[in-house]
């Protein structure tokens, strides 16, 4: 008895204990998955700042944190760059409170300068040393007043290549440069007309003597010949026809001022047998 009733109450409690139920293949293949799988990658923006994925709490409420406490630096570089162009949401510059207007000093007149535009012209006169200069000539090359010391040299100042006052006049100059020459001069013409005018004037008129060009006029107001003229009710600045004879130490000989071409070589030539 004892056996049979120790049989039967495991019996029982065999029946009793539930059966284990088998794991069902649809819950057990996510955990499998998950433990192949690798592990993801952060992005190269999150890498570089340091900053969590945003599935985690912290970096969520860090966020706004940290947008707050950028705001002031941004507005600060904002307005540090305010006004360069290709930048947007620029902002003002803070103006401060408005400063008293500066009073410059009124500069004071000045007179007319010896050599200007505005000078009368009569400057240099007998007796005075004259201008040495350098300019382009028909010879091509600078000629200056100095390479002449030791001759006279009858310097013309005449308005303008192949007009008909002009041409008179070194066509005038051109017949008596042998009786120039004979006194131990020469002849040199200076005006505001540029080397290649020159070498049309001098070949027209086969001119024998070297014309010199002062397109600037910076030669013309040392000699005082730059000035205002009148022709016609307009008014301009031009030459007046002068004539400088430079003696033999460079000095100012003789001045004929307002010259009529007419009988101006001869008239010339009389100082020079002086």
């Amino acid at each position: 008895m004892p056996k049979r009733a120790a049989a039967t109450s495991r019996k029982k409690q065999v029946k009793r204990q539930p059966a284990k139920k088998a794991p069902a293949k649809g819950r057990s293949a996510p955990k499998r998955a998950a433990k192949k799988a690798p592990p993801r990658a952060a992005s190269p923006a999150r890498a570089a700042s340091g900053t969590k994925s945003p599935a985690s709490g912290a970096s969520r409420t860090a966020r706004p944190a940290a947008a707050a406490k950028a705001a002031p630096g941004q507005a600060a570089a904002k307005g540090k760059t305010a006004g360069k162009p290709g930048q947007q949401g620029a902002l003002e510059f803070e103006v401060g409170p408005p400063q008293p207007p500066v009073e410059l000093p009124i500069p004071k007149r000045r007179g007319a300068k010896p050599g200007g535009p505005d000078w009368p012209g009569e400057n240099l006169t007998v007796g005075m040393p004259a201008p040495d200069f350098e300019l382009p000539s028909t010879l091509g090359r600078k000629v200056t007043l100095h390479e002449f010391r030791g001759k006279r040299v009858i310097l013309y100042f005449y308005p303008k290549d192949d007009t008909p006052g002009c041409t008179m006049e070194a066509c005038a100059f051109r017949d008596n440069l042998p009786r120039i020459q004979a006194k131990d001069g020469i002849v040199l013409g200076i005006s505001l007309d540029d080397e290649l005018s020159h070498q049309r004037f001098a070949q027209k008129y086969n001119l024998p003597f070297p014309l010199l060009a002062d397109v600037d006029a910076a030669v013309c107001r040392q000699y005082g010949v730059y000035k205002e003229k009148n022709m016609y009710g307009r008014s301009f600045w031009g030459i007046e026809r002068t004539t400088f004879v430079v003696d033999r130490e460079g000095k100012v000989e003789n001045v004929f001022r307002r010259v009529k071409v007419e009988g101006h070589a001869d008239e010339v030539l009389a100082t020079l047998a002086v």
